[in-house]
């Protein structure tokens, strides 16, 4: 896991120098107690815990290429903001191994984030630790702005979200679809009409459905990127 962030003068909220902060994450011993930064909040970005998912790849690399750069000005404010705990690949062995969907224990990660066993699945087991850890020693009542779990989609086409589910009435209905709708105003290879916004049965033990529910995080989602290709405006 790494940790990216910048080092921040408090009195006027300026980055110390142009140079991020990038290390390995602390020991497994204190990863229920991170540091606290009351000046900034979370995102947690995962990624490839389907190993032939491997689209999911490429997506992370050219995040970890953008948010530790020292020159693009979006990538410093970020970093001035926000400190991000990413996981580049959720399950190593059963990448290492050549598996498509599962670990080297035959499970499906992605559905085992209600009752993890720690021998079968210590990733998962891991990142809820960081996210119960986050949690419970903030004094935010939000600590957490984002959980983002990147995926391929073999089926459909262009880049979209798997969201939480509020109903029209609730606040966050709206609040909830602002991040996915900037998106698709910023690139066409995004396409918001085929996001979801809705818990199917079979997504119960997801991590975005689980972290969502437990943990209240609003904008819990898997990114979906197509294997195909995109649809432009002329289709």
């Amino acid at each position: 896991m790494l940790t990216i962030t910048s080092r921040i003068n408090k009195q006027n909220f300026e980055e110390i120098d142009n140079t991020e902060f990038l290390t390995n994450e602390v020991p497994d011993s204190e990863v229920t107690t991170p540091p606290l930064n009351k000046f900034k909040k979370y995102i947690i970005v995962c990624s490839r815990v389907h190993p032939g998912e491997t689209n999911a790849s490429f997506i992370m690399e050219g995040f970890l290429k953008f948010i530790t750069s020292s020159t693009n000005p979006e990538a410093i404010e970020l970093r001035k903001r926000i400190i991000f705990k990413i996981i580049p690949i959720t399950n190593p062995d059963g990448v290492i191994i050549g598996n498509y969907r599962t670990s080297l224990c035959g499970n499906d990660l992605n559905r085992q984030f209600i009752n993890p066993n720690t021998k079968l699945h210590p990733t998962v087991c891991s990142i809820k630790a960081l996210v119960s850890g986050i949690i419970s020693n903030s004094k935010e009542p939000e600590p957490i702005s984002a959980f983002i779990d990147i995926h391929g989609h073999s089926r459909k086409k262009s880049i979209f979200i798997y969201g939480p589910y509020f109903p029209l009435h609730n606040e966050r209905y709206l609040k909830m679809r602002v991040l996915p709708k900037l998106l698709s105003e910023r690139t066409e290879m995004f396409r918001f009409y085929s996001c979801k916004f809705r818990i199917q049965k079979s997504k119960l033990k997801a991590a975005r459905v689980v972290l969502w529910k437990e943990f209240g995080i609003m904008n819990c989602f898997t990114l979906e990127a197509s294997f195909h290709g995109y649809i432009n405006k002329e289709r």
